[in-house]
């Protein structure tokens, strides 16, 4: 299947099942709170099709006089981004007003407590954490971790903030801020923590300790440049993903073929073997393939925008630490990497706040997330669910924002009128959801705007 089609497909299957899953939470809640949703919909706009027990499985748009009472009109919309739970008696998205003008009837939104709408509100960010939780628990209790059990760099980026820190390839890193470092995975943890300034790493080298200062925020804005920190440990890089009829399509390079060496130089690291194919743009390379037990060399043309047509992942070499793990093992553990990636979104943001990073580099949208979800999907059902737990989180931290058109924008207004005790005017919450629903749109297409600049105007 084109890469196109793997991405589109992609991020159907991970917003279709995300925003399921979140407003199934809304949903539910609203249920559990004696409220009614009339409509509870998959993507937005005109309705495609749906069901409920009224008039039963139908296509295009409900009969005007259809009045659905206590039940619920289940839909799929024609866009395929986002969706929604229509709760009666609450303004919402759709300004649906009408109820305004009539008495509060028990089943709706307006006529519950404060606490039972602060429910109903944060459910749907609920069910995307116990969902990421779920996720991972359950591929450490399947799969466990594997653990590079080796903090020697095999490759510095030339004039990454790593290099300018003096990092050099062969340095084994002893320890950062006086805390030992056993393996790859807590070293790049303690470089790019949520803390700002400096970071004292010490290095093993030619038999000698040696101390190096380097800047977390620039390591942070390596990451957010190039996906890496400037440096790598020793990987086996292999290909997991082929453009038809590129220059590497027609070269025989496979799925899954590792790539040993480009021209004479071995291959130890995903961004060294990106940096060499950069380095000979618009000319011709050799690489050295390694296929079962045979050792191939092809000859592959490298194009003028840097890319020989190949999507490349890296599995860490030997010495690795496996570990099992128990269910409560593997719960706790799932707990620990919500908490993990709830602080790399939130330090992230930070950043960006501080211009320490660009926006556009730290920000992802719609494209971004088909691109990666291809990606991960092309890698194999463990990275593309471990992708969708992830974006998940994302997504529950962006809703719990305080901004109107939000949840947490309906929980601030919730919020308010718990301190007020009384209920804000049926006016106001329009002009706040109608102003909440443009800086929506406007920031969105901005971070749309972004996208398009940095993937074909870069």
């Amino acid at each position: 299947m084109p890469p196109l089609l793997i991405n589109i497909l992609a991020f159907i299957i991970v917003i279709g099942v995300l925003v399921f899953i979140h407003e199934l939470g809304h949903f539910l809640a609203a249920i559990m709170t004696g409220m009614r949703a009339d409509i509870f919909s998959i993507g937005m706009g005109p309705r495609l099709m749906g069901w409920n027990r009224k008039t039963g499985f139908t296509f295009g748009k409900l009969p005007d006089d259809v009045e659905l009472g206590p039940d619920t009109d289940y839909r799929l919309c024609w866009l395929p981004i986002g969706g929604y739970v229509r709760i009666l008696g609450m303004i919402d998205e759709s300004f649906d007003t009408e109820f305004a003008s009539k008495a509060p009837q028990p089943y709706e939104f307006r006529s519950k407590k404060n606490w039972q709408k602060a429910f109903v509100l944060s459910a749907g960010v609920i069910m995307n954490v116990l969902f990421a939780i779920a996720v991972f628990t359950v591929l450490l209790l399947v799969n466990g971790t594997d653990v590079p059990r080796s903090t020697k760099v095999a490759w510095v980026e030339p004039g990454s903030t790593a290099a300018r820190a003096g990092i050099m390839a062969g340095d084994s890193v002893v320890s950062v801020d006086g805390v030992a470092m056993t393996n790859w995975i807590d070293t790049k943890v303690a470089l790019t923590s949520s803390e700002s300034g400096l970071r004292t790493v010490e290095v093993y080298r030619d038999g000698q300790s040696q101390r190096l200062q380097i800047s977390s925020d620039e390591l942070v804005k390596d990451l957010a440049d190039s996906k890496d920190i400037g440096m790598e440990i020793a990987v086996q890089v292999f290909a997991n993903q082929i453009v038809v009829a590129s220059p590497t399509s027609r070269a025989d390079i496979r799925l899954s073929d590792t790539i040993v060496s480009m021209g004479s130089q071995p291959i130890n690291a995903i961004g060294q073997f990106r940096s060499l194919v950069r380095s000979h743009a618009g000319t011709e390379t050799t690489i050295e393939i390694k296929r079962k037990d045979s050792i191939l060399t092809k000859q592959v043309p490298v194009s003028a925008d840097s890319t020989i047509g190949i999507g490349i992942s890296g599995a860490y070499r030997p010495p690795i630490d496996h570990k099992s793990y128990n269910i409560f093992e593997a719960l706790v553990e799932g707990l620990k990497a919500v908490g993990n990636t709830f602080d790399v979104i939130w330090s992230t943001l930070a950043r960006v706040f501080r211009g320490v990073v660009a926006a556009e580099k730290a920000l992802g949208g719609p494209l971004t997330i088909a691109m990666q979800a291809g990606q991960s999907m092309t890698a194999g059902t463990v990275p593309f669910l471990g992708f969708m737990a992830l974006i998940s989180l994302s997504l529950a931290f962006m809703n719990l924002l305080p901004l109107p058109g939000l949840d947490g924008g309906h929980l601030l207004i919730v919020a308010i009128e718990s301190i007020i005790r009384r209920e804000l005017s049926t006016k106001v919450k329009i002009r706040i959801q109608q102003v909440g629903v443009f800086l929506l749109l406007a920031l969105m297409a901005g971070i749309l705007f972004m996208e398009i600049r940095k993937i074909f105007f870069r």
